[in-house]
């Protein structure tokens, strides 16, 4: 049975799937974390969930946040071996709507929700109105997003800078990336 008030959120990334659910006034319950080495797949991950949490019923809709680029229909994580189709999936489990989006695009589109007490000041200066915010996080892979505002709202620009490859600006920097290259499959 769906319920229609009530929505899956979720955050995937390498190693772990955090759940939760939301109800029709926006609360969340505390996300449950998941290792996704327990789960064959995103749909099993989901389902275990669910069969915890809300049993006997379904969300109506979901959010996902995947460590991974988002362009089309197949999605295939960054550092984890899961593939699968949004469309698939929302058929699979009766959702009316489901979006998936980059994790670190998730991230830079909350940025606006952060009230002065969710800040810290790092550095010198402050900070501008109305200008671009980046964002860089490391974990199984670096996250990288921006939020870049405009006169229609703000637009999240999501990022996978952990594939970008070292470029060495000086002869100094170019033996290091070599002795580096020689250990390490990727630099």
């Amino acid at each position: 049975m769906t319920t229609a008030g009530i929505g899956l959120i979720g955050d995937i990334g390498a190693t772990n799937a955090r759940f939760a659910l939301v109800e029709p006034d926006g609360k969340a319950t505390p996300a449950r974390v998941s290792a996704l080495t327990d789960h064959a797949s995103l749909s099993d991950a989901i389902r275990a969930y669910l069969a915890e949490e809300l049993p006997m019923t379904q969300p109506a809709r979901a959010a996902l946040a995947v460590a991974a680029p988002v362009i089309g229909d197949r999605v295939t994580l960054t550092n984890h071996p899961w593939t699968f189709s949004i469309d698939a999936l929302r058929q699979e489990f009766g959702l009316t709507r489901l979006l998936v989006v980059n994790d670190f695009a998730a991230n830079a589109a909350a940025i606006p929700h952060l009230g002065e007490k969710d800040r810290i000041q790092i550095g010198s200066g402050g900070p501008l109105e109305n200008a671009p915010i980046g964002l860089i996080g490391p974990g199984s892979g670096l996250g990288v997003s921006a939020l870049i505002p405009s006169p229609k709202g703000a637009v999240t620009i999501a990022g996978e800078g952990g594939h970008v490859t070292m470029t060495p600006a000086t002869a100094q920097e170019s033996a290091i990336l070599d002795l580096m290259r020689k250990r390490y499959d990727h630099v």
